[in-house]
């Protein structure tokens, strides 16, 4: 005759529900910063800096955003951009002026 081997489940109780839930908790609080830093740190890759462009006889806006102009960006966005850091309320710039240029750099 063969032995029978019964195999038996181990089944995990919860004695104390109260303790329980206080160990998810703060096993929760501990985890989800963690999580949140390590997406967050992805994510920040890109780093954008300033050039300072000297502004020449003949020189636009529109033609000093055309040589810097990062791929994949509409240029008027990109004009927005140039308005919005050096505070412009129009496109016109002066020969003889310095502006900067927001340029992205990727590690």
């Amino acid at each position: 005759m063969s032995p029978i081997h019964k195999t038996y489940k181990k089944r995990i109780r919860v004695i104390n529900r109260a303790r329980f839930i206080i160990f998810i908790s703060i096993l929760l609080i501990f985890i989800f910063p963690a999580i949140m830093f390590a997406i967050g740190k992805s994510l920040n890759t890109i780093q954008e800096t300033y050039v300072k462009v000297y502004v020449e006889p003949g020189d636009t806006l529109w033609s000093i955003a055309k040589s810097y102009l990062p791929s994949k960006t509409d240029i008027r966005d990109y004009i927005h951009s140039i308005k919005k850091v050096n505070q412009l309320d129009s496109s016109l710039i002066r020969e003889g002026d310095y502006i900067l240029v927001p340029v992205t750099i990727q590690p």
